[in-house]
């Protein structure tokens, strides 16, 4: 298979036989990573072999317009919903009959449940190729999000499965193609495992540094290419190292249109094969996602229940043993407390009903739980799939889609603050941030680096980007900051905050 770059320049995927095909797409953005991306990616279908795409936002559902194998899971032009507990599901029906995936997951909105699904994906990906052995594809969009350099718990779990993928995929036909536009940001254990690498446009120090940008990935590979060279590259081209050598690629056109430029294309039709291979999904995955909905709904109600039992059955049992010691007291020690004209036996007659109640409602709801986990699975309602077009029950979005949000006042009392801060700043990492807060530093976005650097400035003492990250997370779960998500994470005072004390401009 010969993946072409330009029309004099061509990777022959026989080349790397022996040691299997990684590659790197490295680029700042509007500079051609998505292009060459895609470049290589027709000629994957084309060639008749399968290519599994993960993205954060929507792009490369316009394969679909010349390609009728590749079918969308999530997102606004998603052929079949996303459901963050069937990625075993997604990838066995995607490797039994050989269908190219686009893998969105922009409607996973929390970050942590997104890490969690790729991860999951990944790991189930790694699986069960070892049985089909296709030649796959497998395209990380933003591989810096997946495979960070400066990971956490919650993403070390994405990071390992993409660095497995990356050194032992091969072995079972899995071939790794890293995009990023932040090489800095993006774990070099992967990263390093790239025998073909795309270098494209930077102009960011932080992007070239040679300790943890682009050059300390010439360095390593001993190639002899210059950060000047990379600073002038025009849009669309590259260096590329390969096994042959260094060489200047003017990359083509890709075919199918920019998913970012042209969002709305004619899907190309399904064969007939295909569609009714993939026929009743739809229906199937719809019941499930009910199902599913209406057993939690039983469970939730359960427990409910048992809760509103217990207290009566707590508040019965206190009223028996108040009962009980007043007529002990009114009969003195020689009364037989056997006899109970006052309605004591009726009260633990009562006591006992409850708890039988109690002990079925226990049960009930353990045989629901244990339901519920064996039905999430849906191994028999995935064998087949199909496309989803306007399915409104399935939570399936569109892009003219809206959420009302509701406002909510958020007051952070300053007085509490300034007693913490009055010389030497606060000794805790919030207590710094909230003080920039209070400074105006956030009235507009910040990444992560600017709020170090800043913190670095005013040398409050040596704070770690992880600490500044867990603070950043625990003011935006607080509602102080709000948090959006493009190329990298950003923050901003939320605008209904209020600092107490502070005077009106």
């Amino acid at each position: 298979m010969k993946l072409r770059l330009s029309s004099d320049f061509a990777v022959d995927t026989d080349d790397y036989k022996r040691e299997g095909l990684r590659i790197s797409i490295l680029a700042m953005s509007g500079h051609g990573k998505s292009n060459a991306a895609a470049d290589l990616v027709e000629d994957v279908l084309d060639n008749h072999a399968q290519v599994i795409i993960i993205e954060p936002i929507p792009e490369w559902h316009t394969l679909k317009a010349k390609y009728n194998n590749v079918v969308v899971i999530g997102g606004p032009y998603q052929d079949l919903p996303l459901e963050p507990g069937f990625a075993h599901e997604y990838v066995l029906a995607a490797l039994e009959k050989g269908i190219s995936l686009v893998v969105n997951v922009s409607d996973i909105e929390d970050d942590v449940e997104q890490l969690r699904f790729v991860s999951s994906f990944l790991w189930n990906l790694y699986r069960l190729e070892q049985k089909y052995r296709r030649v796959l594809f497998l395209v990380l969009e933003e591989a810096d999000i997946w495979a960070p350099q400066m990971w956490d718990q919650v993403s070390k779990q994405s990071l390992s499965r993409v660095s497995l993928i990356a050194k032992h995929g091969r072995k079972i036909g899995i071939f790794p193609i890293l995009v990023s536009q932040r090489p800095a940001d993006l774990h070099k254990s992967p990263l390093s495992q790239c025998n073909i690498n795309l270098f494209g446009k930077f102009t960011s120090p932080a992007d070239l540094d040679p300790k943890t940008g682009l050059m300390f990935l010439v360095k390593k590979q001993h190639l002899e290419i210059t950060e000047q060279q990379i600073m002038q590259l025009p849009t669309g081209s590259f260096i590329v190292a390969h096994k042959g050598g260094v060489d200047a690629v003017a990359v083509r056109k890709r075919l199918c249109p920019h998913g970012a430029d042209t969002p709305l294309i004619e899907p190309k039709p399904f064969t007939a094969d295909l569609s009714r291979a993939l026929g009743g999904l739809q229906e199937a995955i719809a019941k499930a996602v009910a199902a599913k909905k209406d057993e939690e709904s039983i469970i939730k109600r359960l427990e409910r229940q048992v809760q509103d039992l217990k207290k009566q059955n707590e508040q019965l049992q206190e009223k028996a043993n108040i009962k009980l010691s007043v007529k002990e007291i009114m009969e003195g020690p020689s009364q037989d407390p056997g006899s109970d004209p006052g309605g004591l036996a009726k009260l633990k007659e009562a006591n006992a009903g409850l708890l039988e109640q109690l002990k079925k409602l226990d049960s009930d709801k353990a045989r629901l739980e244990k339901e519920l986990e064996a039905f999430v699975k849906l191994k028999e309602a995935l064998g087949e799939l199909l496309p989803v077009r306007n399915a409104p029950e399935l939570g399936v979005m569109t892009p003219n889609s809206s959420v009302g949000l509701q406002r909510v006042l958020t007051v952070v009392d300053l007085e509490e603050i300034e007693k913490q801060l009055p010389k030497e700043r606060s000794d805790t990492v919030i207590g710094k941030i909230l003080t920039l807060a209070k400074e105006g530093f956030f009235s507009n976005w910040k990444s992560l680096s600017e709020v170090q650097g800043r913190i670095d400035e005013l040398a409050w003492g040596p704070v770690s980007p992880q600490a500044v990250t867990g603070a950043l997370g625990e003011l935006t779960k607080d509602g102080v900051l709000g948090m959006r998500h493009t190329d990298r994470n950003r923050w901003k005072l939320a605008p209904d905050v209020v600092f107490e004390g502070k005077k009106e401009s």
